[in-house]
């Protein structure tokens, strides 16, 4: 059984940095333009799906991750546990931010034929001081605080979470998933309530209420992963219980019953039956990872422990580097080919990014809290 330093499974950790190149491919595929092409299609929507569980299975392993060392009786005090969380996911967060609005204010603006709507969206807007502070303080508040780099809707989730978390660990040790039935109610009525203000975007708030419902929506999939981790003693045994041919069933079933979900959910339940949908899936998958060494021997390898070291810098910074590229290439090269070459250098970025911004946040972060 690999060990992360923090003492959580390497092979956790792959599952994150398998889950960000999902989401890459995702928004790699919507940048191109809509086609009659029915196999384009049907691995466009394979990757929009994976994309939704992969962001889904990051909240429910932050989750997971975060409640061991209270498990272990090995927790921070909240001042440090704040401490470092922050200095984990802000630094990198607005550094990602920086260098979308440098480049848009350099590149956007203009219309290109060759992409899709989806992707002009971000950067064809002029960029304001008001953009980029709406990004740095991380409001959340309408499409304009997310729209130089997308995939930031996500980490404002973890950061509000990040807040209350200690809380939540609280509740999730005391009633269990008596506390994941209550949370999954409470997801049900935050998605009616954003309904009833009128707010429709999947990935930002339009007020400060909507912005509070948005959060507690998620609290669910955290909850889950919380949950996970308080019955860690008990989980790998009663996994290793069970036949292998229950499992293999078990996963099929999810996986077709997660299509299914796609086309059989009525319009103004599909996303959170989905998300909800997603969170279990994504408990069933952290918990054979937990229970069967061959699994986690198997994501433990060399190459998907430094996609998961580079995944959350990767994951920042693959959007503006794609849009830069479009913007600077097409008129000279066709999608296909931009995509081919900004690929390898969206994961330089990554690695880049992690080595010179994020490990220096994390050790500070580290020694900051050592003196708190």
């Amino acid at each position: 059984m690999q060990l992360a330093p923090a003492g959580r499974l390497r092979s956790l950790d792959s599952l994150r940095g398998i889950a960000a190149l999902v989401v890459v491919g995702q928004h790699v595929l919507l940048s191109f333009p809509d086609s009659r092409n029915p196999v384009f299609n049907a691995a466009r929507l394979l990757f929009i799906l994976g994309g939704q569980f992969a962001v889904i299975l990051f909240f429910v392993l932050s989750g997971f991750v975060l409640t061991l060392p209270y498990t272990a009786g090995k927790a921070l005090g909240y001042g440090p546990f704040l401490v470092r969380r922050v200095c984990r996911l802000y630094a990198p967060f607005a550094f990602a931010v920086l260098v979308s609005a440098w480049l848009s204010g350099i590149l956007g603006g203009a219309s290109t034929p060759l992409v899709s709507d989806w992707l002009l969206h971000h950067w064809r807007p002029p960029l304001t001081g008001n953009v980029i502070a709406s990004h740095l303080l991380m409001t959340g508040i309408h499409d304009e605080a997310i729209r130089l780099d997308g995939p930031i809707w996500s980490l404002i989730v973890e950061m509000r979470v990040s807040i209350i978390f200690p809380l939540l660990v609280l509740f999730a040790t005391r009633f269990r998933w008596t506390g994941v039935a209550a949370a999954f109610v409470l997801s049900l009525a935050c998605a009616k309530g954003r309904t009833v203000l009128g707010e429709t975007s999947a990935l930002t708030a339009d007020s400060p209420v909507g912005a509070v419902l948005f959060t507690a929506y998620y609290l669910l999939m955290f909850l889950i992963g919380a949950t996970l981790a308080t019955q860690m003693s008990r989980i790998p045994a009663l996994f290793q219980r069970a036949p292998r041919a229950l499992h293999m069933a078990s996963f099929g079933a999810l996986s077709v019953a997660f299509l299914a979900l796609t086309y059989l959910t009525p319009l103004y339940l599909y996303r959170t039956v989905k998300d909800v949908f997603c969170g279990v899936f994504a408990g069933y998958v952290i918990a054979c990872v937990v229970s069967f060494p061959r699994l986690q021997g198997a994501l433990s390898l060399k190459g998907l422990i430094w996609l998961e070291d580079v995944s959350y810098s990767f994951y920042l910074i693959h959007l503006p580097v794609l849009m830069a590229l479009i913007y600077v290439l097409y008129p000279i090269a066709p999608l296909w080919l931009i995509v081919s070459v900004a690929l390898p250098l969206m994961l330089l970025a990554g690695h880049l990014m992690h080595r010179a911004v994020e490990r220096p946040s994390l050790r500070f972060g580290r020694s900051l809290s050592q003196r708190l």
